[in-house]
């Protein structure tokens, strides 16, 4: 810390001059002295001066000049200053050393965007996966990956979960791109080969996807037999008859269970897309309904559907489909007899949301993050008894992800729970907007009149959306 030196200084001063001026007084002359004492303490800060420019100049890496007084001060202070700075500009380059060594011992790859996503610094691993070279420093990065899905998850503000892409520098390769936003807008990238995983992805699903075709068929075979023997159940006894009420009632189950496979793998190997057909929800709710109280039959659950949006859906109507036949037939499996069901398809300010409320009994809140995981049941003996297959909120999952829709989930133990498949307005289509007519076609030459040299394109509102 600065010593404070200024009001001993000042005294100093003052008793020089005033010793000057009483100096003067004795030869007679206060004023001459008084000027002269004064013109020789300027010289002197400017020589003082002199020598602290010509320090700093040189970089002020040499001791200080020597000095007294209040410029000692300065000297000092500005040396013990410029030392610090030093020292501390030595451990940040230490520190950005070792995170450069650590980084580059990563078998991932690491970018650094700043605000404009231009490329500042990449370890070896991403150089080496994306082919990277010294003129690529300052490009976008959306210009070396153009995909459309990369662009559309690089330009979304919150990045939940990675994504992966082809690798376009490198033939039938994968990678994952995970992307954090901080500071002012730089971005952090991280990026990792995932083709081996891809692969043994692939042959996971070509194994569940052939073994339940093999299994199709023998099952269809068994239960169609088993139909027929329980059609002449009269005339068996009744343990015979028992036993083959239960193996038909397990090979249904299987069936089932088959058929779940079938539709998960396909929604496994499909990918997302903005392309689909205009699903009339309201209909589709009608007719889910109509199955939902008829699968209810004794148990009379009172299931409404309150279509709160004229809106249609853009996407794949069977995906759709089975999405809401799994958590409305779930609704019913799990609630108690004579129990209300609501359903509700309602337009929000970003989109659209498919609820389904049940008054069962409800999901603790640590089973909820892993309701969608493959096989997992909150009860498996409950499960059991309705001849669940485990796979009903994994195909919801799916099927909402190709949608660009998410599922939310909200359960309290014995006070129902609440599905919401949360869909975004892109999605949309609204049946009541207007649209072009084309029975009649414009005159060349009007045309021309109205809109110059420029041609204007109408587009069918399914396809705006």
């Amino acid at each position: 810390m600065i010593r404070d030196l200024r009001r001993s200084h000042y005294r100093q001063l003052t008793l020089s001059l005033l010793g000057a001026a009483i100096v003067g007084a004795f030869f007679g002359y206060p004023w001459v002295f008084l000027a002269v004492s004064a013109i020789g303490y300027l010289i002197w800060i400017s020589y003082q001066q002199h020598r602290l420019i010509a320090w700093l100049i040189s970089g002020a890496r040499k001791t200080p000049p020597e000095a007294v007084g209040l410029w000692g001060v300065i000297f000092d202070h500005l040396y013990r200053v410029q030392r610090d700075h030093r020292k501390q500009v030595g451990n940040y380059r230490e520190v950005v050393q070792r995170m450069r060594s650590s980084t580059e011992a990563l078998a991932d790859g690491i970018m650094l965007l700043d605000d404009n996503g231009h490329i500042q610094w990449w370890n070896s691993a991403a150089r080496d996966l994306l082919n990277l070279r010294k003129e690529d420093s300052g490009q976008m990065l959306i210009n070396l990956l153009r995909e459309p899905k990369f662009i559309k998850f690089y330009r979304k503000n919150l990045h939940r979960e990675p994504i992966t892409l082809d690798n376009p520098a490198r033939l039938n390769c994968h990678i994952q791109v995970m992307m954090t936003v901080f500071g002012k807008g730089e971005r952090l990238i991280v990026l990792r080969d995932v083709t081996r995983l891809q692969q043994l992805e692939l042959m996971r699903q070509d194994f569940v996807a052939n073994a339940s075709h093999e299994l199709k068929t023998p099952l269809t075979v068994f239960k169609g037999h088993l139909e027929n023997i329980l059609s002449f159940a009269d005339n068996l006894s009744p343990p015979v008859t028992k036993a083959l009420r239960s193996m038909s009632k397990q090979t249904q189950r299987m069936n089932n269970l088959v058929t779940d496979l079938l539709m998960l793998t396909r929604l496994d190997a499909a990918t997302s897309s903005t392309e689909g057909q205009a699903i009339d929800v309201a209909a589709m709710l009608a007719q889910i309904q109509s199955d939902a109280l008829e699968l209810s039959g004794e148990n009379a659950h009172l299931i409404s559907v309150d279509c709160q949006s004229t809106c249609q859906l853009l996407g794949s109507p069977g995906e759709i489909r089975s999405a809401l036949n799994n958590l409305v037939f779930n609704a019913v499996h799990y609630s108690p007899a004579g129990s209300q069901i609501d359903i509700c398809w309602k337009k929000t300010a970003r989109g659209a949301v498919l609820s389904v409320a049940d008054q069962g009994r409800g999901i603790e809140q640590h089973h909820i993050p892993r309701l969608t995981e493959r096989f997992y049941r909150v009860d498996s003996g409950r499960s059991s008894d309705t001849g669940g297959t485990g796979l009903g909120l994994a195909i919801v999952k799916h099927a909402l992800q190709h949608h660009d829709a998410r599922l939310d989930i909200s359960s309290r133990s014995n006070r129902g729970s609440v599905f919401s498949c949360i869909f975004p307005e892109e999605r949309l289509i609204d049946p009541t907007a207007e649209e072009p007519d084309d029975s009649v076609a414009p005159d060349a030459n009007e045309a021309e009149i109205s809109t110059g040299d420029h041609s204007v394109a109408l587009l069918d509102p399914t396809q705006a959306s």
